[in-house]
């Protein structure tokens, strides 16, 4: 079910509905280097986000066509080998999740929420210190700001 119909059935328009994407968002040219440390973070969203029976992060993740990856991560987490499923979260799935990489790529991964129809952009600066998170915040922001000045792409 889409989006607009979900709402239509909950008697709501679709677009008075805050829609909210982000995530980590870290600058630099080694995705080698910007992946690794968030894949803890989406094994235990993959793993530990409700029961096994009912976890929606996992079924959503399945959904989104990572099914094998989702269900092998949440076994490896439920066994109890978190090291064991991190190293299982695909980097694909960290770099489509988060706003990773050069300007560009994440000036990029801004226009694609925005023509997804993202209203609120969630972003947790990457940084060792107060000063490094806020570095990088106000580089995303500057980012955003340049995205929301362009013409929007056609959907």
């Amino acid at each position: 079910m889409g989006g607009s119909a979900g709402a239509a059935r909950a008697g709501r328009s679709f677009d008075a509905l805050d829609r909210q994407a982000g995530g980590f968002v870290a600058f630099g040219d080694d995705l080698d280097r910007l992946i690794p440390p968030r894949k803890p973070g989406l094994a235990f969203t993959l793993g530990a986000m409700g029961s096994k029976r009912h976890n929606f992060y996992n079924a959503a993740f399945r959904r989104a066509g990572y099914d094998e990856d989702a269900i092998a991560v949440q076994n490896r987490w439920i066994e109890g080998d978190r090291e064991g499923a991190a190293s299982l979260v695909p980097d694909e799935l960290v770099h489509q999740t988060n706003l990773l990489g050069t300007e560009d790529m994440v000036r990029e991964r801004i226009r694609k929420y925005r023509d997804a129809g993202v209203t609120t952009l969630r972003l947790q600066p990457d940084g060792r210190t107060l000063d490094d998170r806020l570095e990088t915040l106000g580089r995303a922001v500057g980012l955003v700001n340049e995205v929301a000045r362009e013409p929007a792409a056609t959907r």
